[in-house]
Protein backbone atom coordinates (compact mmCIF):
# COMPACT_ATOMS: atom_id res chain seq x y z
CA UNK A 1 0.00 0.00 0.00
CA UNK A 2 1.39 3.41 -0.98
CA UNK A 3 -0.75 5.44 1.42
CA UNK A 4 -2.09 5.50 4.95
CA UNK A 5 -5.01 7.41 6.45
CA UNK A 6 -4.21 9.19 9.71
CA UNK A 7 -6.93 10.27 12.08
CA UNK A 8 -6.74 13.12 14.55
CA UNK A 9 -9.15 15.04 16.78
CA UNK A 10 -9.02 18.82 16.39
CA UNK A 11 -5.62 19.58 14.91
CA UNK A 12 -2.38 17.93 13.88
CA UNK A 13 1.21 19.09 13.42
CA UNK A 14 2.89 17.59 10.36
CA UNK A 15 6.42 18.12 11.69
CA UNK A 16 6.63 14.76 13.46
CA UNK A 17 5.92 12.96 10.19
CA UNK A 18 8.90 14.50 8.38
CA UNK A 19 11.22 11.86 9.84
CA UNK A 20 9.37 9.09 7.97
CA UNK A 21 11.70 7.22 5.63
CA UNK A 22 10.55 6.15 2.19
CA UNK A 23 11.01 2.34 1.89
CA UNK A 24 13.68 1.36 -0.66
CA UNK A 25 11.15 -0.61 -2.71
CA UNK A 26 8.78 2.36 -3.14
CA UNK A 27 8.94 5.45 -5.38
CA UNK A 28 6.13 7.26 -3.61
CA UNK A 29 4.29 7.18 -0.29
CA UNK A 30 1.57 9.42 1.15
CA UNK A 31 -0.09 10.11 4.44
CA UNK A 32 -3.69 11.21 4.01
CA UNK A 33 -4.83 13.65 6.69
CA UNK A 34 -8.47 13.36 5.71
CA UNK A 35 -11.03 10.96 7.09
CA UNK A 36 -11.54 8.83 3.96
CA UNK A 37 -11.82 9.05 0.18
CA UNK A 38 -15.20 10.81 0.47
CA UNK A 39 -13.92 13.68 2.63
CA UNK A 40 -13.95 16.94 0.62
CA UNK A 41 -11.11 18.46 2.64
CA UNK A 42 -8.05 16.68 1.21
CA UNK A 43 -4.56 17.08 2.71
CA UNK A 44 -1.83 14.68 1.65
CA UNK A 45 1.82 14.58 2.72
CA UNK A 46 3.78 12.91 -0.07
CA UNK A 47 7.30 11.46 -0.34
CA UNK A 48 8.65 11.06 -3.90
CA UNK A 49 11.95 9.70 -5.21
CA UNK A 50 13.88 11.68 -7.81
CA UNK A 51 12.09 11.86 -11.19
CA UNK A 52 8.93 10.16 -9.90
CA UNK A 53 5.75 11.63 -11.33
CA UNK A 54 2.08 10.88 -11.87
CA UNK A 55 0.81 11.56 -15.42
CA UNK A 56 -0.12 15.19 -16.26
CA UNK A 57 -3.69 16.07 -15.34
CA UNK A 58 -6.03 18.93 -14.62
CA UNK A 59 -8.77 19.15 -12.03
CA UNK A 60 -12.05 20.41 -13.40
CA UNK A 61 -13.59 21.10 -9.99
CA UNK A 62 -10.88 22.50 -7.70
CA UNK A 63 -7.53 24.21 -7.45
CA UNK A 64 -4.51 22.53 -5.86
CA UNK A 65 -1.93 23.97 -3.49
CA UNK A 66 1.57 22.51 -3.15
CA UNK A 67 3.69 23.16 -0.06
CA UNK A 68 7.25 21.86 -0.22
CA UNK A 69 8.57 20.54 3.10
CA UNK A 70 11.92 19.07 2.05
CA UNK A 71 13.98 18.63 -1.11
CA UNK A 72 13.23 20.06 -4.56
CA UNK A 73 10.09 19.68 -6.68
CA UNK A 74 9.40 20.97 -10.19
CA UNK A 75 5.83 21.87 -11.11
CA UNK A 76 5.21 22.05 -14.84
CA UNK A 77 2.21 23.92 -16.21
CA UNK A 78 1.22 22.59 -19.63
CA UNK A 79 -1.10 23.61 -22.42
CA UNK A 80 -3.56 20.98 -23.80
CA UNK A 81 -0.98 19.93 -26.42
CA UNK A 82 1.63 19.21 -23.74
CA UNK A 83 3.79 22.28 -24.30
CA UNK A 84 5.40 23.54 -21.09
CA UNK A 85 4.15 27.09 -20.56
CA UNK A 86 5.49 27.64 -17.04
CA UNK A 87 7.91 25.95 -14.65
CA UNK A 88 7.76 26.49 -10.89
CA UNK A 89 10.85 25.22 -9.06
CA UNK A 90 9.98 24.60 -5.43
CA UNK A 91 12.90 24.68 -3.02
CA UNK A 92 13.87 26.33 0.29
CA UNK A 93 13.48 29.81 -1.21
CA UNK A 94 10.15 29.12 -2.95
CA UNK A 95 8.05 26.57 -1.09
CA UNK A 96 4.42 27.22 -2.11
CA UNK A 97 2.54 27.14 -5.39
CA UNK A 98 -1.17 27.22 -6.15
CA UNK A 99 -2.56 25.85 -9.41
CA UNK A 100 -6.02 26.94 -10.53
CA UNK A 101 -8.63 24.46 -11.71
CA UNK A 102 -8.62 23.54 -15.43
CA UNK A 103 -4.81 23.83 -15.67
CA UNK A 104 -2.76 20.83 -16.82
CA UNK A 105 0.10 20.24 -14.43
CA UNK A 106 2.73 17.72 -13.41
CA UNK A 107 4.98 17.55 -10.35
CA UNK A 108 8.39 15.85 -10.50
CA UNK A 109 10.80 15.34 -7.59
CA UNK A 110 14.24 16.75 -8.44
CA UNK A 111 16.13 15.84 -5.26
CA UNK A 112 16.90 12.34 -4.00
CA UNK A 113 13.68 12.56 -1.95
CA UNK A 114 11.14 15.39 -2.07
CA UNK A 115 8.46 15.77 0.59
CA UNK A 116 5.49 18.01 -0.04
CA UNK A 117 1.85 18.55 0.89
CA UNK A 118 -1.00 18.75 -1.59
CA UNK A 119 -4.25 20.44 -0.61
CA UNK A 120 -7.49 20.21 -2.62
CA UNK A 121 -11.16 20.78 -1.90
CA UNK A 122 -12.81 17.78 -3.47
CA UNK A 123 -13.29 14.19 -2.46
CA UNK A 124 -11.01 11.62 -4.03
CA UNK A 125 -14.00 9.52 -5.08
CA UNK A 126 -15.92 12.40 -6.68
CA UNK A 127 -13.03 14.36 -8.17
CA UNK A 128 -13.33 15.53 -11.73
CA UNK A 129 -9.98 15.06 -13.42
CA UNK A 130 -8.79 14.93 -17.01
CA UNK A 131 -5.42 13.50 -18.07
CA UNK A 132 -3.27 14.96 -20.82
CA UNK A 133 -3.29 12.67 -23.85
CA UNK A 134 -0.53 10.07 -23.79
CA UNK A 135 0.64 11.22 -27.25
CA UNK A 136 1.13 14.79 -26.03
CA UNK A 137 2.80 13.68 -22.81
CA UNK A 138 5.33 11.46 -24.59
CA UNK A 139 6.52 14.53 -26.53
CA UNK A 140 7.84 16.14 -23.34
CA UNK A 141 8.58 13.18 -21.03
CA UNK A 142 12.34 12.97 -21.82
CA UNK A 143 12.78 16.72 -21.34
CA UNK A 144 11.03 16.63 -17.97
CA UNK A 145 13.19 13.75 -16.72
CA UNK A 146 16.42 15.47 -17.84
CA UNK A 147 15.42 18.84 -16.37
CA UNK A 148 17.06 19.88 -13.11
Amino acid sequence: MNYKFLTFQRSVSLKKFLSKKLPNNKSVFRYNFHKNNNDKDQLMMIWQRKNYFYPPKKFLDTSKTYVLLSGRLNLYILNPKGKIIKLHRLDKSNQICKIKKNVYHLDVAKSKIAIHCEITNHSFNDRKMKFLSKKNFLKIKKFILKSK
